[in-house]
Formats: C-alpha cells, sequence, structure tokens
C-alpha cells in the first residue's frame, strides 16, 4: 500500500515517537496508516466536524484520532485530553513537528475535567458505560459523542441502554472493517 504524501508525514512522526515512548505495539508504517490513520478519519466518511466546534478527544495516549481528525477539519479546535503528562508532551511536540495549529492538550482525567465541548470523541477508550459516565458532563446540551469502538453485542447494549437512561438520540451507528479479515469496528454518534 502506498501512504498518501500528505499522511506520510504523519506515519513518519508517529513511528519516531513511537520508538521513544512505546505508544503502539504497532511499529510499521503501512500498519499504522491503516490501523490508526484511516481508522481516526473513518469518521469522515459521514461526518463532518462543523466549523469553528470544539472537540475533546478523551484518552488520547497516542494521538488518535487526535491529530489526524486535527489535521483534516482545521477550521475545528481539538483538546487531547489525558491522564498520562508524558504521551501529552509526546503530542505536543508531534503538533510542533507537523504544524497542527487547531489542538492542545489537557493533563487531567475525564471525569476530572470541567470544561465542556461542543463534540467528545473517544477511540478505543475503556468499556462503553463506564466512557458515558465519565464523559457525559463534557458534552454540551445539543451537541455529540462520537465513539470509535469495537464492536460487541455487549457494548451495542450498554449504548442502547445509556441512551434510554440520560435521553440520548443515537444519530448514527456505522460498523466497517478496515480490511478483509479485521475485526468489526463501530462508530457511534450520539447526541445529549
Amino acid at each position: 500500500m502506498v501512504i498518501p504524501l500528505e499522511r506520510k508525514q504523519l506515519v513518519d512522526t508517529f513511528l519516531h515517537k513511537n520508538s521513544q515512548l512505546n505508544l503502539s505495539a504497532i511499529r510499521d508504517a503501512e500498519w499504522v496508516y491503516i490501523k490508526h490513520i484511516l481508522d481516526s478519519l473513518e469518521v469522515e466518511k459521514f461526518f463532518s466536524f462543523p466549523e469553528g466546534a470544539t472537540v475533546c478527544d478523551v484518552g488520547t495516549g497516542s494521538w488518535f484520532p487526535l491529530l489526524p481528525l486535527a489535521m483534516r477539519f482545521p477550521q475545528s479546535h481539538f483538546t487531547g485530553l489525558d491522564s498520562v503528562r508524558k504521551k501529552l508532551i509526546a503530542i505536543e511536540e508531534m503538533m510542533a513537528v507537523l504544524g497542527i495549529m487547531n489542538a492542545d492538550t489537557v493533563w487531567t482525567r475525564a471525569e476530572d475535567h470541567h470544561k465542556s465541548y461542543d463534540i467528545v470523541m473517544a477511540r478505543a477508550v475503556a468499556y462503553i458505560d463506564s466512557l458515558l459516565n465519565w464523559t457525559y458532563h463534557l458534552v454540551k446540551p445539543g451537541w455529540l459523542f462520537v465513539f470509535f469502538k469495537l464492536y460487541t453485542d455487549e457494548e451495542y447494549q450498554a449504548v442502547l441502554k445509556f441512551i434510554r437512561q440520560k435521553k440520548l438520540t443515537l444519530l448514527k451507528e456505522h460498523r466497517y472493517k478496515l480490511f478483509d479479515w479485521d475485526v468489526e469496528r463501530i462508530i457511534y454518534i450520539l447526541k445529549k
């Protein structure tokens, strides 16, 4: 697979930082591109981050989907939230190398953070009911959660239960695979 030039710098920058900090077990450029960058950008097939939207990536530790989406949607402002400071320092260094000006980081746990955002997203972070409980207060009324998960029937039922309890609306559930033999993945978009 040929990695497009505009995404090659993203892959190379990640691989360099990953060799120093072990942000991901994936160390091959092609697999970083497929499993991290393409997975992060899957959401753009059916959703566009609105101009001026504030977006918080909870558990942004390895910087996915934060940096690919910040690069793809420069008209929105992205904040990476994580409790591990050294990962945030690495993200800040990568943002400087990549020239990303529409993103910042916050060192804290989601449940301890008190700012609210238009959109809260998370990729491969915690079981869905815990994740929703930790992040519910971060989303402004009328705005969105965007969660990238591996699909399981159990988590799907947990999402439906939480939606009923909190009176949320399930706007979109997008199931997909990144390649033929991949596990089934899903992106949930919930409206508060």
